[in-house]
């Protein structure tokens, strides 16, 4: 940890957890001796390695989303950078130049106000917030560590806001962790999901999904709100059949009433992406498949094959559940039209489609 990390209450939290974990204290994050070793192999030690540090940009920001496609409108509250867990897809492999994980230690004293200042102007002008803290980070892989979650849960709930939080994750949820939660519907546990085939060979380090799947009924049973997000979607000869059949387990294991949202979205990436995966993880095949580049220079399925996946998954959750708000994760206007029959625009852009889902599902 850094020096200046010392005197923060997250710091002094995660010292309180750490048992016997070793403990260093550095200058500075930039000073730290990291081994010479090529990129691929830095990006593998580092996700062995905890770095506190006093964060000095903004803690509450939108979403970067990507241009030339739709955007949900999403806003970050942002507690730390990168995650424990070893999925081969993952961008951050791609989007960070600093290896280890990292948490930002002023959180507390200088990122909760931020966030705060947000949650009260929404409530005195009624505006509804869509906030989350998985977009760099995996929102629980660090709990057992930081309990930033959970504090800002208690926190959350003593604020009558028109907002949802939303915890992306890839691990199970503790069962004493979530009883000892006060339940609110306005905070959403969202669960990434994929293909068991997928999340077997290339979510590594993640939970099955059977257990992410109890966790959301566990969930849902003690009053919280639930998501999940088919991002990304991968295709393989399979691909349909085995998402469908995930589509199929969710129904039959959680009540649709209490599912705030469900997204889809296909496999995408940097070019610089497929060299450092495939140096770290030479077993995936995923980047094996043919791609084009994209509006925002990003790699991509043809789209004939993105939009007959989106299309059959939405039709068959909507079998299921025909309230549940379907949406596409950074997809343009002509494959919402093919896939989903519909433009966000003709329903009052992507943003209100996701507030209504809250509004009704969260009671906000």
């Amino acid at each position: 940890m850094e020096e200046g990390a010392l005197d923060f209450g997250l710091t002094r939290e995660v010292l309180s957890r750490a048992g016997d974990v070793p403990v260093r204290v550095i200058p500075s994050y930039r000073d730290y001796p990291f081994p010479f070793r090529p990129w691929p192999a830095l990006l593998s030690w580092g996700k062995r390695r905890l770095f506190l540090v006093p964060y000095a940009g903004r803690f509450f920001r939108n979403c970067p989303g990507t241009t030339r496609y739709l955007c949900c409108g999403y806003r970050i509250f942002h507690f730390g950078e990168g995650c424990p867990l070893d999925c081969s897809y993952c961008i951050l492999q791609a989007y960070f130049n600093r290896p280890g994980l990292k948490l930002w230690a002023n959180l507390w004293e200088e990122g909760w106000p931020e966030l705060e200042a947000a949650l009260n102007e929404a409530r005195r002008d009624n505006r509804i917030l869509r906030i989350g803290t998985g977009e760099f980070a995996d929102s629980l892989a660090l709990e057992h560590l930081c309990g930033v979650a959970e504090e800002l849960i208690r926190r959350w709930v003593e604020l009558p806001a028109p907002a949802v939080l939303e915890l992306k994750t890839k691990v199970a949820l503790r069962e004493d962790w979530l009883r000892r939660l006060p339940a609110d519907p306005r905070i959403v546990f969202a669960w990434s999901l994929n293909a068991r085939t997928i999340t077997r060979k290339e979510e590594r380090g993640s939970a099955s999904l059977e257990e992410r799947l109890s966790s959301a009924a566990r969930a849902a049973r003690s009053g919280f709100s639930v998501a999940f997000h088919f991002d990304p979607v991968i295709l393989f000869p399979e691909t349909l059949e085995a998402y469908l059949e995930v589509v199929d387990r969710i129904f039959a294991t959680v009540p649709a009433e209490r599912i705030v949202w469900i997204s889809l979205g296909a496999l995408r990436f940097m070019p610089d992406l497929k060299e450092v995966a495939e140096e770290r993880l030479p077993e995936t095949r995923i980047f094996t498949g043919e791609f084009v580049t994209g509006l925002d220079g990003k790699r991509r399925y043809f789209r004939p094959l993105r939009t007959e996946a989106f299309r059959r998954l939405c039709r068959r959750i909507r079998e299921h559940a025909p309230e549940v708000c379907v949406y596409l994760c950074m997809e343009s206007p002509e494959v919402w039209r093919e896939a989903l029959g519909f433009v966000p625009a003709e329903r009052g852009g992507l943003p209100r489609m996701l507030d209504e889902a809250a509004r009704r599902v969260c009671g906000l």
